[in-house]
């Protein structure tokens, strides 16, 4: 047992901040930033380890960070998406649309920020309980086998959403997903590769993410069977042909809707863990960073105040929902909808895109931000065309 280990330890700071992903990092990284002492507890041995995500960011996401070069694996100037004919429409863009980052290193990098403004980093701690009293927020880890109990002035929750993890005193998301991938080397890649089908993702989609010229991630994201999906998904023409090898396949929920409160006295819930997830794409780092931003800024009210009850964190959810609560209900609309086409729909809605001048709609569409592609589709396409209906005018 190390020196710095021992059986029963309390140990007190300003804010302690569970999960050390990308968002519960950054978290961390800004709070010590402003002159807090900050801990970060995460279960996991080796931070970053054994991540299951394609690593999409925005050039805007990676501008909040201050990333080496090598987090960067690609830059997305195309994708592809394909219908179940086979047929597709294909984007290309001058400039990058985004990123492919490595989120192993991803998640060490955006850590050792924190730790360079003066939080501490706990891993292989697990989080039994937490607690939250009038005068602490109060957690009882274990780590070694050896029992601590960490305790301070407020706390975060940067978990990323798990179906079986510490029992707490908030609702999770409602509704999610399962996220399938597998990281495999393939031939003849290009485009980032969108594909639609009941054959492939029943109400949801796959991909092939080019990693490097040989290298990329296959994937889907289903409401059930995704291991059993991914593998047929594989053995498609469209993947087969051009597959070499492949490693073991990757599973994990992706929430797509937000929980119903996202905080508490003396506590705040940020990132996946709050449902801070894009229902189109399932993707989370971004509008987790975002959420992290607003988190601070009512952390830091609170301290000044010398005021942790559940009012001032009230604001958090306020603000954050104000910010990123129309792109989630945007999100869900099409994803409710998109859910219930048929292949025959889809072959319709491709063949639509490509005549309908949509791509200039794409072009001027923040990577980040789906709600205008989403009120297009809706009211030029889906609505008005696929079924028949009267075009909307805005």
């Amino acid at each position: 047992m190390p020196d710095s280990l021992k059986e029963g330890e309390r140990v007190v700071h300003d804010v302690l901040v569970i999960g050390a992903g990308p968002v519960g990092s950054y978290t961390a990284f800004l709070l010590a930033k402003e002159g807090l002492d900050v801990a970060i507890l995460e279960k996991k041995s080796v931070i970053g380890q054994d991540v299951n995500c394609t690593g999409i960011v925005s050039e805007a996401c990676l501008r909040k960070l201050d990333l080496e070069e090598d987090v960067v694996l690609r830059a997305i100037c195309s994708i592809r998406a394909i219908a179940p004919s086979g047929d597709y429409l294909r984007y290309h863009s001058a400039v990058p649309i985004a990123y492919v980052v490595d989120r192993s290193l991803f998640d060490r990098e955006i850590n050792k920020m924190a730790v360079t403004q003066g939080a501490i980093t706990c891993v292989d701690t697990a989080v039994n309980s937490i607690h939250i009293t009038d005068s602490a927020f109060i957690t009882k880890t274990t780590s070694e086998g050896v029992h601590r109990e960490f305790r301070a002035k407020a706390g975060v929750i940067a978990t990323g959403f798990e179906l079986h993890s510490l029992p707490l005193t908030f609702r999770r998301p409602a509704s999610f997903l399962f996220g399938a991938q597998a990281d495999v080397i393939m031939s003849d890649l290009d485009d980032v590769e969108v594909y639609f089908g009941e054959g492939i993702a029943p109400g949801s989609f796959g991909w092939v993410v080019p990693t490097n010229s040989k290298s990329a991630k296959v994937g889907i994201i289903v409401k059930k069977n995704p291991v059993e999906l991914i593998n047929k998904f594989m053995e498609t023409p469209f993947i087969r042909n051009r597959l070499n090898t492949r490693k073991r396949v990757k599973c994990s929920p992706v929430p797509i809707t937000r929980i119903p409160k996202s905080y508490g006295e003396r506590l705040v819930i940020v990132g996946e863990a709050a449902g801070q997830v894009k229902a189109t794409t399932g993707g989370g780092i971004y509008f987790g960073l975002l959420g992290a931003e607003i988190a601070v800024q009512t952390i830091m009210k609170a301290f000044r105040c010398g005021d942790y009850g559940e009012t001032i964190f009230a604001e958090y959810e306020k603000a954050w929902r104000k910010r990123l609560e129309p792109e989630l209900k945007a999100g869900k609309v099409i994803r409710n909808i998109f859910s219930r086409l048929s292949d025959h729909h889809i072959n319709l809605l491709i063949d639509l895109a490509k005549k309908d001048g949509i791509l200039p709609v794409i072009q001027n569409t923040h990577f980040d931000w789906h709600k205008d592609i989403v009120n297009y589709l809706i009211r030029h396409l889906i609505n008005a065309k696929l079924f028949g209906k009267k075009e909307v005018h805005s």
